[in-house]
């Protein structure tokens, strides 16, 4: 009997969002024309990735500056919740930086047909990583926890 494999928690966030920009990627060249863009809109792309970069990188440092975990894929060796910054606007401001970072290359690959890979990649990060990561939160801080995801969002 073949056995079941469980990627929840095992896939680190990065990996699916660099796995998503390269779908994207394929996408856009296989399935439309190329097109150029003038030098406002590279400015436009620069400014949502560096935006994108940006809030990941004010999220790492509120995790680390808290001295909790930053690896996702070990919810159980979180030893406080961040709720201040980022976090007491969304639960998930890594992941939502690194959309904001899919969005940026969506905007760069200039195709329509790479933009599902936006709610593809909300969608994998949910079921994978951030489902299975509130479970864990929510057992380990109880309602506190809970209080905490009803007055902040998931995402955004």
């Amino acid at each position: 009997m073949a056995q079941k494999i469980d990627l929840k928690l095992k896939t680190p966030p990065l990996l699916i969002c660099v796995l998503v920009a390269l779908l994207m990627w394929l996408c856009a060249r296989w399935l439309d024309v190329h097109t150029s863009y003038g030098a406002l809109w590279s400015l436009l792309v620069m400014l949502v990735m560096v935006a994108g970069l940006t809030i990941s990188s004010l999220a790492v440092l509120s995790l680390y500056l808290g001295k909790t975990t930053l690896d996702p894929r070990f919810p159980h060796k979180t030893v406080r919740v961040i709720t201040k910054g980022l976090y007491g606007y969304s639960r998930n401001p890594i992941y939502l930086g690194l959309l904001v970072i899919l969005l940026g290359w969506n905007l760069c690959l200039d195709s329509l047909y790479a933009t599902p890979g936006l709610p593809l990649y909300m969608g994998l990060v949910t079921w994978l990583q951030i489902l299975p990561e509130e479970r864990v939160l929510a057992e380990r801080f109880g309602d506190a926890y809970r209080g905490y995801c009803s007055q902040v969002r998931r995402w955004l």
